[in-house]
């Protein structure tokens, strides 16, 4: 599980079904690996007639509308089929050197797992797929948006990356369950800790902070390794995954949902480790790990990116400095986003870190009880939402506006180079 983004093949075969022998797991193992053809651009699909036979449909027709489900829970996702499930034509062999066309579909990763979560659970290959083609989904979404190997990265980078991950799924988690009919903020309180309860064997957010001996305002999240992280992060995108795919409507539903996925998750990490959660070491808390970072890369040079031809070194550690936050707030946002290694940062993630570059007052730090927000965070916010405004750094082309946060441009690295240049 803690490598939840990385995980080869040899790894899939802990997550089948309990009820099936080692022989049959590597049995279907091959026989999934052996059927992923590739593009000529190097990317990987299985064809629907393949698929078929690998999930024991004798008939091509009844897989049909298993395929025709699974289309209706992308559109549910709010994606295109088209994008996942490729009509084509194929040329087969019939004896005798014979030949003739047949349709058939060329499908990803994605399409792949939707319909594996559509077909008959009754089947053990079906068991057995829901779990290959949710890892080899997952690895990809994340390789594809964040480049991320795991193998290269410490166990606190790890922390790092994925509670960041999980703050974010777990809007999307929320979302997902709003749509069900989750509502009130007493709805997403037990929503949350039904999830928790089917992972953690019973134990909600009271009992687990009991049990790990954590004071009652501390965040369990934060306090995660990173394998309780990884597990924790697939709870999350599975649920999601399952509310949308699956259209569960009510709350009563959408938290049993959400026990069901948790239970699953547990007995995963009970067939790879025999590790339960629960039992897993208590961590530092995180946010102390991220504020060691950031004073970190302040004090060490940031190796040169491909779009950047000269690296930009991190400013020297010193304490925060007094600025006019109306006035030059921009600046040090600029400077924030240039030691970045891709020159991206969330917004949230530069409220997180600004206060390492700028001292803020009480005044700024106090949450404004309309808007339930600190008057510093919306002036972050307000670099965002203002983008149009002339005198804006996005406007003027210092940044570019991208989706929940920031990119520094070419011009925004110039600036500095040059404003920061002592």
């Amino acid at each position: 599980m803690q490598r939840v983004a990385q995980t080869n093949p040899g790894e899939v075969t802990a997550l089948a079904t309990s009820n099936l022998s080692d022989d049959t797991i590597d049995t279907l193992l091959d026989a999934f690996e052996a059927a992923a053809r590739k593009t000529e651009n190097g990317h990987e699909f299985w064809t629907s007639r393949d698929l078929s036979r690998l999930l024991g449909y004798s008939d091509y027709r009844n897989f049909l509308t298993i395929v025709e489900k699974a289309k209706a829970a992308c559109r549910t996702m709010r994606l295109d089929p088209q994008d996942h499930f490729v009509d084509v034509t194929d040329m087969i062999e019939i004896g005798k050197g014979g030949r003739r066309e047949v349709d058939n579909i060329h499908l990803d990763r994605y399409a792949c797992y939707l319909i594996a979560q559509n077909g008959d659970p009754r089947k053990r290959q079906i068991g057995f797929a829901q779990n290959y083609f949710a890892i080899q989904a997952r690895r990809q979404e994340l390789a594809d948006q964040h480049g991320v190997d795991f193998d290269t990265l410490s166990e606190n980078q790890k922390r790092l990356y994925l509670r960041n991950q999980v703050v974010a799924e777990n809007k999307r988690l929320m979302s997902a369950a709003k749509a069900s009919g989750v509502h009130s903020g007493a709805d997403f309180g037990k929503f949350n800790n039904r999830g928790y309860q089917g992972l953690y064997g019973g134990r909600g957010k009271e009992e687990i902070q009991q049990y790990k001996g954590l004071p009652t305002k501390a965040n369990i999240l934060d306090h995660m390794g990173s394998t309780e992280l990884a597990a924790n992060l697939f709870r999350i995108t599975q649920t999601e995954e399952k509310l949308r795919s699956r259209n569960i409507q009510g709350k009563e539903a959408a938290c049993d949902a959400h026990y069901e996925v948790g239970v699953k998750v547990r007995q995963t990490m009970r067939d790879l480790s025999g590790i339960m959660p629960e039992d897993l070491p208590v961590a530092d808390d995180v946010k102390r790990i991220a504020r060691e970072e950031r004073k970190q890369q302040r004090m060490r040079a940031i190796p040169a990116q491909k779009r950047i031809e000269e690296p930009l070194a991190g400013p020297k550690a010193t304490d925060p400095v007094e600025i006019d936050l109306r006035a030059d707030l921009w600046k040090y946002a600029l400077l924030i986003m240039s030691v970045r290694p891709d020159g991206e940062i969330s917004t949230s993630d530069m409220i997180a870190e600004m206060p390492g570059y700028v001292h803020l007052s009480e005044e700024h730090t106090a949450a404004n009880a309309s808007r339930k927000d600190s008057k510093f965070s919306q002036l972050v916010r307000n670099l965002k939402s203002h983008k149009t405004s002339k005198s804006n750094f996005i406007y003027q082309g210092f940044a570019q506006d991208v989706p929940g946060g920031f990119k520094i441009t070419r011009k925004g690295l110039d600036f500095v180079r040059e404003y920061f240049k002592n």
